[in-house]
């Protein structure tokens, strides 16, 4: 298994990194009004370095539970209040970045990685690459199954989320 570590500094209003390898905009409207910055230095085995840093409108301060690190395809997932996205730290590459409703989750599914957040459950391959998406809304029932996930909205009824 390879090692990774994940070094997290977040910045006062007005202190501005300047050293990083990609830069990671906060989703969302408003966003000509930075003023927070979070830098997020990955460091894998064999002294390969990447550093990210983000831009925020709010101050929302990153941490490290706000990563999920995939081997398979070298692939750091991350998510805060209004956003997630997947880097792909080899190519120091901004794979997928995208608006969230609230905190999502992302959570690792066997062959799959799961993000769902009040409003949306996306399916996706390691890497990123989108499987499938479904809306939803709570309260959600969710029943997994070898090749989907299908959920109980009050609002949605039943939608099935494909998972191959």
């Amino acid at each position: 298994m390879s090692d990774i570590k994940i070094i997290v500094e977040n910045f006062d209003r007005g202190v501005v990194p300047a050293d990083f390898d990609l830069l990671c905009l906060e989703k969302g409207e408003d966003v000509n009004n930075i003023y927070y910055h979070s830098l997020v230095t990955v460091e894998l085995t064999g002294n390969y370095k990447v550093k990210i840093r983000f831009d925020w409108k709010e101050d929302e301060k990153i941490k490290n539970s706000d990563f999920v690190y995939k081997q398979e395809s070298s692939t750091l997932f991350f998510r805060s209040q209004n956003q997630w996205g997947a880097i792909d730290l080899r190519l120091k590459k901004l794979n997928r970045h995208e608006r969230s409703h609230w905190t999502p989750t992302v959570t690792r599914k066997g062959d799959f990685v799961l993000i769902e957040d009040d409003l949306m459950a996306e399916s996706t391959q390691l890497n990123g690459d989108k499987i499938h998406s479904v809306p939803i809304d709570p309260p959600t029932e969710a029943t997994e199954y070898e090749d989907r996930i299908e959920y109980n909205s009050p609002i949605f009824g039943r939608q099935v989320l494909k998972t191959k």
